[in-house]
């Protein structure tokens, strides 16, 4: 029987899968489109990466960073006492097995799981390139065209996230086993069109929306076919340097980002239709009432 590989659908977590790979032979690697942390479908001896289980299924194991886990816990799990990504768990557990030309692929999810700064130095050392410059686009101010650069490294996650967003996971696996290169990575023509893609729904998104300012934290509640949530929240909060949360109405999908996340988790907690986990400052979240319903709980209770 196949062993399966279950990852989160961000790059953290399709990162975490593709290393753990290498270090469990004839694995299959599953990128899961459902609830975080469901191990329906999956036995004893699978691998569950990036994601805290919601059943206790014994024999499991799992490498993972959303703390805590439960003490009685059935499953074996792989975990750091250092706020790390899952990508860097999985490279150091299977270190041995990864072979140094996918290296670089470390930045696709450390940097998709925002701390660039947690690269190891031996990847950087291994893959220079990821230190050049790429040209992401040009401006013109006082007649005079500049381009802007940034930094490989900082780039990689979001062409892979672009295509999980859309739910392509078997695109986004491919571009993640077939890139030889950081370059090849940006250049993919799926990857070009994923992220126009999300850029168009992102501006349709802040076009259309619903959206609340409370004393600490801005809400915004749209539709959306594409998952969202997280890229909404994390840009329209770096713009005003407040938490901020998304919500997904169409499914009561939902992110929280932000240095009060926290706070607004330990306030919130008596809320029965409320899942919100995760780690400080990145929390997904799941309403199982109306949006309305919600919002005017937060109001009430913030």
């Amino acid at each position: 029987m196949t062993t399966i590989i279950r990852g989160h659908h961000d790059a953290d977590g399709i990162t975490s899968a593709y290393f753990t790979a290498y270090g469990v032979r004839g694995s299959k690697m599953e990128i899961w489109d459902g609830a975080f942390g469901d191990t329906t479908g999956l036995k004893a001896g699978d691998w569950m990466v990036d994601m805290k289980p919601i059943q206790n299924l014994e024999g499991l194991n799992v490498i993972d960073h959303h703390l805590p886990h439960p003490e009685d816990r059935k499953y074996n799990l792989v975990v750091s006492n250092r706020p790390e990504p899952a990508t860097l768990l999985c490279w150091e557990y299977f270190k041995d097995s990864i072979p140094k030309d996918q290296w670089w692929k470390v930045a696709i999810g450390v940097n998709g799981d925002g701390q660039p700064e947690l690269i190891p130095p031996e990847v950087f050392e291994e893959h220079p390139i990821l230190l050049q410059n790429w040209k992401t686009s040009i401006y013109n101010r006082y007649s005079k065209w500049t381009p802007y650069y940034v930094p490989l490294y900082k780039l990689l996650s979001s062409g892979i996230n672009a295509l999980l967003r859309k739910h392509d996971m078997e695109s986004a696996i491919n571009v993640m086993r077939f890139s030889n290169t950081p370059r090849e990575l940006l250049n993919d023509d799926k990857v070009i069109r994923a992220k126009a893609q999300v850029s168009a729904e992102f501006k349709k998104i802040t076009e259309t929306c619903d959206s609340y300012s409370i004393p600490y934290l801005d809400i915004y509640l749209y539709k959306s076919n594409f998952r969202m949530t997280g890229y909404v929240a994390q840009t329209m909060g770096s713009s005003t340097d407040r938490t901020t949360m998304a919500i997904n109405t169409q499914d009561g999908s939902g992110s929280l980002r932000g240095s009060l996340s926290g706070y607004i988790k330990y306030k919130t907690r008596h809320l029965d239709y409320l899942t919100l986990d995760g780690h400080p400052g990145f929390m997904g979240m799941k309403i199982k009432v109306g949006a309305d319903v919600f919002v005017k709980d937060l109001i009430s209770i913030l």
